[in-house]
């Protein structure tokens, strides 16, 4: 029996989000958006509603710190890439 996984597709500002949680293991919305302002110079309001575009679409998740969520990617760079190049095939 063949499994079908759903495709994985994310755009520059998400896939650069990624790489920001999968160095970091997990991060708030704060923390993201510092690690993007100076590439990017983005509001930190962009990338906290990004970061719930992204939980929507199952790829990352949060849990509550006090009043902040820190954020924690639910896949892994490679399942990301095998499924982005695969919908290029």
């Amino acid at each position: 029996m063949e499994v079908t996984v759903p495709a994985i597709t994310l755009g520059a500002l998400q896939y650069a989000i990624m790489k920001v949680l999968w160095e970091r293991g997990e991060a708030a919305s704060s923390e993201v958006h510092a690690a993007l302002v100076e590439d990017r110079g983005l509001a930190p309001t962009t990338i906290a509603t990004m970061l719930r575009k992204m939980e929507d679409k199952g790829v990352v998740a949060h849990r509550r710190d006090g009043r902040q969520f820190v954020y924690r990617p639910t896949v892994s760079r490679e399942e990301v890439r095998e499924s982005m190049v695969g919908e290029l095939v």
